[in-house]
């Protein structure tokens, strides 16, 4: 099994967890969350366009990660499936998810699971940007994409 090694150093993603030995609020003001800055959506090319990753919450004392992806009108995820499941939820405007030949509209708090080898795309055909959260095992398999 091939698991995804971690790129960079975030805010919340810590080798040595200097800055998470105590409890710790991460505000959010003027629609960014404090120290947390949008990294690629994936290091090489795909059939994705429009979307933006900001990791969130990585930390070795925990075994998931919390990250926020933001696609916008027009945009989309790479079409993919992979051995580890992950939830998404809905925070911001609504999104369509791809998931399998079916499509679903996600809105503001709708909860996705995506179970494991599932085909699944999240999509912004709408005029507002779509934003949500994505809660996945740090230690996972590397998606395979698909052609669409």
């Amino acid at each position: 099994m091939n698991f995804v090694k971690k790129q960079d150093i975030y805010l919340c993603e810590l080798s040595s967890d200097k800055k998470f030995k105590k409890s710790k609020i991460i505000r959010f003001k003027n629609g960014k969350w404090n120290g947390i800055k949008s990294i690629p959506y994936k290091n090489e090319s795909g059939n994705w366009a429009l979307i933006e990753r900001f990791p969130l919450v990585m930390n070795s004392a925990i075994k998931f990660e919390v990250r926020y992806f933001e696609i916008a009108p027009g945009g989309c995820s790479s079409l993919e499936y992979h051995n580890h499941a992950h939830v998404v939820i809905c925070i911001r405007g609504k999104g369509k998810l791809k998931l399998g030949k079916k499509y679903r509209i996600l809105k503001y708090l709708d909860i996705a699971y995506i179970a494991p080898n599932d085909i699944h795309q999240l999509l912004n055909p709408f005029k507002k940007p779509f934003g949500f959260l994505c809660i996945v095992d740090s230690e996972r398999d590397k998606p395979v994409e698909l052609i669409s």
